[in-house]
Order: C-alpha cells, then structure tokens, then sequence
C-alpha cells in the first residue's frame, strides 16, 4: 500500500491529485506534546477523506509534559474522525525517562480509545528503546530508498517502511515522504467485549457463589454472551461486535469492563 504522511509543513495540497498518483493511504499530524494541533490537521483529515484516500493520524511524543496528557489531547483531537489506520506515536526524540513515558502514553490512549497504537521511529533511534514494546506495529523510518530492504530488529510486527522523504508527489507542491505500508496497518472495525470477573449473588450481592445471569445479561441487550470461567471466577466474552457497539459497552459495563479484543 503507497502511502505518504503530512503535516503544516507541507501546505496546501490537493489531495484528489495525490490518489490519482497512486497513493492510497494518508497518514496526518494530528497533535505534538500537549497543547500543539497541527493547524492543518481538520483541513488536511477533510480534503483526503473526501478525496476517499486511506487516513490515520500520528502524536509525536515530547518530554515537556506528561504523557497522559498527550494522550488526551492525542485523542480529542482524532476521536471524531475516521481512523482508517492505526494510530501512531512518533518517537525520534531521546530524553530521560523516555520507554516510561512510551509505556505510559500507550495505556492512557488505550484507556481512552481502545484502539492499538503504533510505533513510528528511525532505525538509527531504535538503540533508545526496548523491547517491552516489541509487540507494537512499527513504522520504520530508513530513507535507503528501497521499501522493505531492512535488517530485522526486536519489533515483531513491521507495518510501514518510509523509505525516502524527498519523494514527488503530485497535488504536494514540496518534497515529502515516502512509504510503503502493508495490512497490518488497517485499523480493525470489529471487536469482541471482554468482562472482569462477574460478582457473585443475587444481583451481585455476593450472598453466594454463582453468577445472576439474568440480572448480568440485562446490561448485554440484543448481544450474543458466552460465560466462561476458570478458578478465579466467571467473565463474558461477546460474539464479535462492530467496533461502536464495543465501546458503547464499555461505557455500559464501568468497571465489569475488562477488554476489547
């Protein structure tokens, strides 16, 4: 999948000549730390959507504030748009605590979206990391200029190879970035709820082992539950759900809710 990223710095550009060259997906600055918007990001989101190009949006991460923070402002700025891809996490600048504040950055957007999040950094900026995220989808920066040409690393899941950031583009009126992405990239629409360990009793009094499954169900209305168990306890697992209706019980559920898979 040809693919290119932009921001301000890139200016106006005209998207509907951007797809017919062949590009197919977009990936859009959104938010840098925690009170930068991309003053192009609503212009950019619009004119590629509506030109039916592939969007995402990236956060580039920053040691001036914390990453909670950026987090939230990472997801007002993106909740209402249509995250075509996964989102990414720009990492290229090196400051101390940086892998706690990575850590932190992913759980915090997980708890506010659910959505998996990326990892966009240069080979050369891998010696910074670990590999507590090497389950992340990667997004390699190594401008060799022949996409996929890369050695392998502690990441398990490469996604994207922007190979160059001196490519042609028509509609982009200035050099820009070039990649190559593959599906692994695609954000998923559906999804599965899982619940922590139901309460015990009538009602969830816990006057005795065993579930209500009446009085637990109700909250699941017009979804499909299957009860499973083990010897902590019993949860719910859902049949699998668009991914609205996912989140919709996780506001629904509170603290019974668990996960999305």
């Amino acid at each position: 999948m040809k693919g290119i990223d932009v921001s301000n710095h890139n200016g106006n550009i005209n998207f509907n000549q951007v797809k017919a060259a062949g590009i197919e997906a977009v990936y859009i600055k959104a938010t840098e730390g925690t009170t930068f918007k991309d003053s192009y990001l609503d212009t950019n989101y619009s004119n590629a959507h509506y030109a039916g190009l592939t969007t995402g949006f990236y956060h580039f991460l920053v040691g001036t504030s914390a990453p909670e923070t950026q987090a939230n402002s990472f997801y007002n700025a993106i909740k209402d748009k249509a995250n075509d891809l996964i989102p990414m996490l720009d990492v290229e600048t090196n400051f101390d605590g940086l892998m706690d504040y990575i850590l932190r950055f992913i759980a915090k957007f997980k708890e506010l979206s659910n959505m998996q999040i990326g990892i966009y950094t240069y080979t050369s900026f891998m010696d910074n990391l670990d590999n507590r995220i090497a389950d992340c989808p990667l997004w390699e920066a190594n401008y060799n200029n022949t996409p996929w040409k890369l050695n392998s690393n502690f990441f398990t899941n490469r996604v994207g190879h922007q190979y160059s950031e001196t490519g042609s583009v028509s509609g982009i009126n200035i050099d820009c970035d070039m990649n190559e992405f593959n599906e692994g990239i695609l954000n998923k629409t559906t999804g599965y709820a899982v619940t922590n360990y139901l309460p015990n009793g009538y009602q969830g009094n816990n006057e005795f082992e065993g579930v209500d499954s009446d009085y637990v169900l109700k909250y699941f209305k017009d979804v499909r539950c299957y009860f499973r168990g083990n010897e902590k306890g019993v949860w719910i697992e859902t049949q699998n759900l668009p991914m609205s209706k996912c989140l919709e019980l996780k506001e629904t559920l509170g603290s019974w809710f668990y996960d999305i898979k």
